[in-house]
C-alpha cells in the first residue's frame, strides 16, 4: 500500500519533467526574428531577419536583395548556383517593395552583414505582405472581371444595336418587294386590257386585205423576195419536199413556191 501512494504522488513530478523537456525543446526551435538594421549585431547566429527589399542588383555572379538604398547594409545574396530555384527575373517581381523575412545565419562579407538564401524556403513574404498580395490579387480579379462584364456589354449593346438595323432594313424591303409586286400586276392588268381579241378563224376563206397592204399585189411568178417585202415575213414554212415550199400568213392567207423560189399558188390574196 505504501509503494502504491508513492507512484501515485511521483506521477505528475514525472509529467511535469516530461513537459518541460518539450518546452525548452520548442523555445530551442524557435525563430529568433530580428529587424534588418540590427543584422550587424548577430554576425555567426542564425537569425529570421525581416525588413522591406527597396531593390535588386543582379550580376552573373550573384543577386542582391537590399534592405538599404546604398548597399552598405543588412542584404540577402542569391548566388548563381540556386538561380535554378531563385532566377533573377523573378526576385524583382516577387520580392521588390516588399515585406519578407531571411532565414539563415548572418556572416560578414566586406564588412557587411549577409544571409546567402539557397531556396525560396529561405525568403518568405510576411504574413501581412501576403495579406495585402491576396487583397492586390483579388482587387485585380475583380477589376478584371468588371472591365470584361463591361466590354460584354458593350458587344451585347452594338449586337442588339445590329440587330434592329437588320430589322429596319427587313421592313424596308419588303416594303419594296410588296411596292414592285403591286406595280407588275397593275402593268400586266393595263397589258391584258390593251390587248385586243383575236381575230375569228376563216378557215380558208380569203379575208379583207390589211390597210398597210392596200397598194400592193402578190402575183404569180414573184420571187420569194419580192413576196417578202411586199407581205413581211410568213407565220410559219412548210417544206413539201422537191424542193417546194408553202408560206403561211395569217387570216388563212398561203403562198405556194416552186423549186426556182417563184409564186405559183396564192390562197387568200386578192388577185391583182
Amino acid at each position: 500500500m505504501r509503494f502504491r501512494r508513492v507512484k501515485r504522488r511521483a506521477r505528475p513530478w514525472w509529467l511535469g519533467c516530461a513537459l518541460s523537456i518539450v518546452a525548452g525543446a520548442a523555445v530551442a526551435h524557435a525563430e529568433t526574428v530580428i529587424p534588418w538594421d540590427e543584422a550587424e549585431k548577430h554576425v555567426g547566429e542564425d537569425v529570421v531577419v525581416e525588413g522591406r527589399v527597396l531593390g535588386v542588383r543582379c550580376s552573373q555572379l550573384s543577386c542582391l536583395l537590399a534592405f538599404d538604398p546604398t548597399l552598405n547594409r543588412f542584404t540577402a545574396v542569391v548566388q548563381a548556383a540556386n538561380f535554378k530555384d531563385l532566377p533573377p527575373e523573378k526576385l524583382e517581381q516577387l520580392y521588390s517593395g516588399k515585406q519578407v523575412r531571411v532565414r539563415g545565419k548572418v556572416t560578414q562579407s566586406e564588412r557587411k552583414p549577409e544571409i546567402v538564401v539557397r531556396s525560396p524556403a529561405d525568403i518568405t513574404l510576411t504574413a501581412g505582405e501576403r495579406h495585402r498580395d491576396r487583397q492586390e490579387r483579388d482587387a485585380r480579379r475583380e477589376q478584371a472581371e468588371a472591365e470584361a462584364l463591361e466590354r460584354l456589354a458593350t458587344v451585347l449593346d452594338r449586337l442588339a444595336d445590329v440587330t434592329d438595323r437588320m430589322a429596319a432594313a427587313q421592313d424596308r424591303m419588303e416594303a419594296v418587294l410588296t411596292q414592285l409586286e403591286q406595280r407588275e400586276a397593275a402593268a400586266a392588268a393595263a397589258v391584258q386590257a390593251s390587248q385586243a381579241p383575236p381575230a375569228p378563224a376563216s378557215y380558208g376563206e380569203p379575208q379583207p386585205r390589211p390597210a398597210y397592204e392596200a397598194l400592193r399585189t402578190v402575183k404569180r411568178g414573184m420571187s420569194a423576195t419580192d413576196v417578202q417585202r411586199l407581205v413581211g415575213d410568213p407565220t410559219s414554212v412548210e417544206s413539201s419536199g422537191g424542193g417546194w415550199t408553202t408560206w403561211y400568213y395569217g387570216y388563212g392567207r398561203s403562198i405556194t413556191f416552186d423549186t426556182r423560189g417563184r409564186a405559183t399558188a396564192l390562197v387568200g390574196f386578192p388577185p391583182p
